[in-house]
């Protein structure tokens, strides 16, 4: 009986304790970073706005772990179960309800990565079910038991597309944001990533191959162009992509205001079909690490809404 006791003891902490993940972050993307039993750190490009949990086929190789085929409607993929990770640098697997519980798709190395710097992504599914806290002015992030409650934050809800039982989709969270007042929804994007040109490094300061940006439509992004002369833009500024950049000097998320935010042009379609039927509503654009790099938000899928600290 004590023993029974003891144990659901440990059951309940282990739930209601705020777990800080391995993590670095770059140019305001953020990398998780746990370490395997034998001290090898894995490196995991995290992204809210992305749809695969995967792992390298290099790595699963050479650690011989346990491959299972599953019938996809793109055909059969290999998958794997989440590593066994050092208890003091570890991270979570994905949720039940979404990616086969947990598992990671197995891929060669550089279909994970364009600047071939990470083991392992982890998208919106893997995101999905909990409550994170992405902190980015202290460079953190945090699995939570629950959102806080506090004057502090402000709030915002999130949408998302869900199937007949209820469960995600592909777990991309639609936000609003407003510049100059008008209303734009977006997906908020963690990865949402840019490979700037010499000039886009300079103007932006930033150094490094692959660095975080916000997208909007090219309809938007024009519109922008035409009314704010004033504003700064680089063209060509994505060496991947070859679109420009434009500098809006502020934008306000759930009531907190921020900027100056670099946006990057992208087609209309690819958001307006593209990711939008992916979600709840149609989106202009997503949110990412330009504008997110002044805040604290804490991202919380059960209750689908974000809490948010800090801005100017």
């Amino acid at each position: 009986m004590k023993i029974l006791v003891f144990t659901l003891f440990l059951f309940i902490s282990s739930i209601s304790i705020s777990e800080e993940l391995p993590s670095k972050f770059e140019n305001n993307l953020i990398y998780l970073i746990p370490k395997l039993k034998d001290g090898k750190t894995v490196t995991f490009f995290t992204d809210t706005g992305g749809g695969w949990n995967a792992i390298s086929k290099e790595l699963s190789d050479k650690y011989q772990w346990t491959i299972e085929n599953r019938q996809t409607e793109n055909g059969i993929i290999e998958v794997t179960d989440m590593p066994l990770f050092q208890e003091s640098a570890s991270i979570p697997k994905a949720g039940k309800n979404n990616w086969w519980a947990g598992q990671l798709q197995v891929v060669p190395q550089q279909e994970l990565n364009k600047t071939k710097n990470s083991d392992g992504t982890l998208g919106g599914r893997w995101h999905a079910e909990k409550v994170i806290d992405f902190n980015y002015p202290n460079k953190s992030i945090t699995v939570l038991p629950k959102a806080p409650i506090s004057d502090k934050f402000t709030t915002a809800p999130l949408g998302f597309q869900k199937d007949q039982a209820g469960n995600y989709t592909m777990a991309f969270p639609s936000i609003d944001i407003s510049v100059e007042d008008k209303t734009i929804p977006m997906l908020l994007d963690t990865g949402a990533s840019a490979w700037p040109s010499k000039e886009a490094k300079r103007q932006l300061n930033l150094s490094g191959e692959q660095v975080a940006t916000s997208f909007i439509v090219g309809s938007v992004f024009d519109s922008w162009v035409k009314n704010h002369p004033e504003w700064t833009v680089i063209d060509g500024a994505c060496k991947l992509s070859k679109q420009s950049m434009i500098r809006v000097p502020m934008l306000t998320i759930a009531g907190k205001v921020v900027g100056p935010v670099w946006f990057t042009r992208r087609a209309d379609h690819n958001f307006h079909q593209f990711m939008s039927s992916m979600m709840d509503r149609r989106i202009d654009g997503a949110l990412g690490g330009s504008a997110l790099q002044y805040l604290r938000i804490i991202v919380d899928y059960p209750n689908e809404k974000v809490l948010v600290e800090n801005g100017i």
